[in-house]
C-alpha cells in the first residue's frame, strides 16, 4: 500500500471489565481526530465480567472497504496475559511476522518471546501492574495509550481529547 493510503489494523484482547471496548473506542476516536476514517467494533463471547473479549480498530486516510475479522492484524494488544493460554480468546489468529504484539505485563518482552515463539516482535507494557491493582477498568485505557504510542500517528493531545470525549459519553457517574 502506498504510505499515504496505509491502513492500520489493531486488535485488543482482554477480559470483560478491563475497559477493552472503551480502549478500542478511544483509539478509534483518536484516529478520527487525527484525520483518519475509522471502524471500531467489539466482539464478545459470553457477556460477563472476566469473560474474554476482543475489539477491533481499522483506520485509514481513505475509505475503508474491509469488513469483519482481520486476516492479518498490524498490532495485537493483549491486556490480560492469562489469555495467551486460552485458545478460544483468538489472540494468535492471523498473526504474521509483521504483526507487533503488545502484552500488558511486567514479564519482559524477551521472556514472552521465548515462551510464545511468535514470528513478529513482542513489546511488554510493564507499568500496567500498578494500574491493574488500582483499577482494573483502566487497563484498557493504558493499552490504548500504548497502542497509540506504537502506531506513531496519534499525538498525546489528540489521545487525551479522545479519552476525555469517550469518558464524557459514559455520563456523569463514569469513573
Amino acid at each position: 500500500e502506498p504510505q499515504g493510503l496505509r491502513m492500520f489494523r489493531i486488535r485488543f484482547h482482554g477480559r470483560g471489565g478491563q475497559g477493552i471496548k472503551s480502549a478500542s473506542r478511544v483509539l478509534g476516536t483518536a484516529f478520527f481526530r487525527a484525520g483518519y476514517e475509522v471502524q471500531d467494533a467489539p466482539r464478545y463471547g459470553a457477556e460477563r465480567r472476566g469473560a474474554p473479549i476482543a475489539a477491533y480498530v481499522r483506520a485509514a486516510r481513505g475509505p475503508i472497504h474491509e469488513r469483519g475479522v482481520f486476516v492479518a492484524p498490524d498490532l495485537v494488544v493483549v491486556a490480560d496475559p492469562t489469555l495467551v493460554t486460552v485458545p478460544a480468546a483468538g489472540i494468535y489468529d492471523g498473526i504474521t511476522a509483521q504483526t507487533v504484539t503488545l502484552i500488558a505485563s511486567s514479564v519482559s518482552a524477551h521472556a514472552w518471546g521465548d515462551r510464545l515463539k511468535l514470528a513478529g516482535p513482542i513489546i511488554d507494557l510493564p507499568a500496567i501492574e500498578a494500574i491493574r491493582e488500582a483499577d482494573p477498568a483502566l487497563v484498557g485505557m493504558a493499552c490504548a495509550g500504548g497502542a497509540a504510542r506504537l502506531i506513531g500517528v496519534i499525538g498525546r493531545a489528540t489521545l487525551t481529547e479522545a479519552i476525555r470525549e469517550e469518558i464524557e459519553s459514559l455520563g456523569p457517574n463514569a469513573s
